[in-house]
């Protein structure tokens, strides 16, 4: 069992995506760092180089692959991002659920 993150870009990678979905085995934290350093998927190798910051704002612990496979088959990354749906993640903290 790993975790599996959600990256929040700080502007959409060619006016189209602006989330990446991941997973690790190791500390989110150190996976960040392989990303930063070109050490990772394709994707955000492109944004590094094209100078676009980002964020890890939500970790799913104690998950599989299978549930990484999940959230990327929705195609709607943003659905799941805290800071694209403040008021969804506001409520349900606010709600306890």
């Amino acid at each position: 069992m790993g975790k599996i993150y959600l990256i929040h870009l700080d502007r959409p990678f060619q006016d189209k995506v602006s989330h990446y979905i991941g997973y690790t085995d190791r500390e989110v934290e150190q996976r960040l760092q392989d990303h930063k350093n070109g050490r990772g998927a394709r994707l955000l190798n492109a944004v590094n180089k094209a100078k676009i910051s980002y964020v890890v704002v939500r970790i799913w612990e104690d998950v599989d692959k299978y549930f990484e496979r999940k959230l990327k088959r929705q195609k709607n990354s943003k659905r799941f991002c805290p800071v694209c749906n403040p008021q969804r993640y506001l409520r349900r903290g606010l709600n306890g659920s």
